[in-house]
């Protein structure tokens, strides 16, 4: 077991109060690590999602598979309400998940049911000091709704309301998304190449609503994107689908191949070179996880070099065009080093390149094992 502290920098005492938690936890035998985020400051929103990453990588790092937060029902039934205010649909007002995986890591929140009176009166009694949170008392939307409730114990009657709302809706959002993943292992071809084949006639024959959820689904892993593609460019690219024509959404392009889809990143849409620094893996396109030597540069293909592959390498052929050009390329100087799997060009000295596809809401994260292509060889 290892505690985690984040000191997110954002207030001057959050330094100190880290160190403070860090100390109770090694006074209990507890070993302790502090992580400081290096992006201090941004929205509310940024800000937990720079904390859950820097949360998640370190307990990959520690070897351990999950990763226990302490949200209590007061956050959740806050989480359900500001939801419920910005119209979020029935997914939204599920509120917080009891698990899911980020990354490699399994999130738990197995307080979600418990006020934080009764948090309090357990730390009481065994005489272990606390820190409230001064946020819980600013100016930020979640502060105030945190006032209107007059309820600092999370006992009361639309603490309850809400609380109850999540785990109806929870359970529908369960629901959908078995019946999602399903759907998707029948009728989609995941490769480790960052694209993705949709069975078309399957991908019909869906109703209205789960041909939505897929595409979307389908958009936000082939993309890398952290939230749920917009509702209008989704209505737009459906349109199109119905009418058999391809298109372009959230960065990704749809054409026709047969009796499939290909889903692909769209090459104008690739990211920019990045160089390696120090030798540690970078994060490419907001898909891909690269290792390569300090120096190197990681970019896209391109047209012209994904032509001359195509000439020069039979591996290269099989790959669709569009998908060749946005692979992440690994150049040293002007030199193409490598461009994984398809390419190692003999150089002396340095790592070996590797390049893995990795978007930051994986495809099959809503079921439990899925891995690789999954069970498709059907078609």
């Amino acid at each position: 077991m290892i505690g985690l502290v984040v000191d997110h920098g954002v207030r001057f005492a959050a330094g100190l109060e880290a160190s403070l938690v860090a100390a109770w936890l090694a006074a209990r035998g507890i070993a302790a690590r502090t992580l400081r985020l290096d992006t201090p400051g941004g929205s509310a929103q940024a800000l937990r999602r720079a904390r859950l990453q820097a949360l998640a990588q370190a307990a990959v790092e520690a070897g351990t598979l999950h990763l226990l937060l302490a949200h209590h029902a007061l956050d959740q039934a806050e989480t359900v309400l500001l939801r419920l205010a910005r119209g979020s649909g029935e997914r939204g007002l599920a509120g917080m998940a009891e698990t899911r995986p980020v990354g490699p890591v399994r999130l738990l929140r197995p307080l979600l049911g418990e006020g934080p009176s009764a948090l309090r009166a357990l730390l009481r009694a065994t005489g272990q000091p606390w820190i409230e949170d001064p946020s819980n008392t600013g100016r930020t939307t979640r502060a105030r709704l945190r006032a209107a409730l007059r309820d600092r114990d999370g006992e009361g009657v639309a603490v309850r309301a809400a609380l109850g709302v999540a785990i109806i809706a929870s359970r529908r959002r369960k629901e959908a998304e078995e019946r999602l993943a399903r759907s998707l292992a029948e009728a989609v071809r995941l490769s480790p190449l960052g694209y993705a084949l949709l069975h078309a006639a399957r991908f019909v024959a869906w109703t209205e609503s789960l041909r939505r959820e897929a595409l979307a689904a389908l958009l936000r892993c082939i993309g890398g994107h952290h939230h749920p593609v917009r509702g209008d460019r989704l209505t737009a690219l459906l349109s199109r689908l119905e009418r058999g024509k391809g298109g372009t959404a959230a960065g990704c392009l749809v054409a026709p191949r047969g009796g499939v889809w290909l889903i692909a990143r769209e090459p104008a849409a690739a990211a920019a070179a990045v160089t390696v620094i120090d030798g540690q893996p970078v994060w490419w396109d907001r898909r891909w996880r690269v290792r390569a030597s300090p120096g190197d540069s990681v970019g896209a293909v391109g047209a012209a070099e994904a032509a001359a592959l195509r000439r020069a390498r039979e591996e290269a052929r099989g790959i669709p065009s569009v998908v060749l050009a946005t692979l992440p390329a690994i150049r040293r100087g002007d030199v193409l080093v490598a461009v994984p799997p398809i390419l190692y060009a003999r150089t002396s000295g340095g790592l070996v390149p590797e390049a893995r596809f990795r978007p930051p809401e994986p495809l099959i994260a809503c079921w439990e094992g899925g891995a690789g292509e999954g069970p498709l060889e059907a078609w």
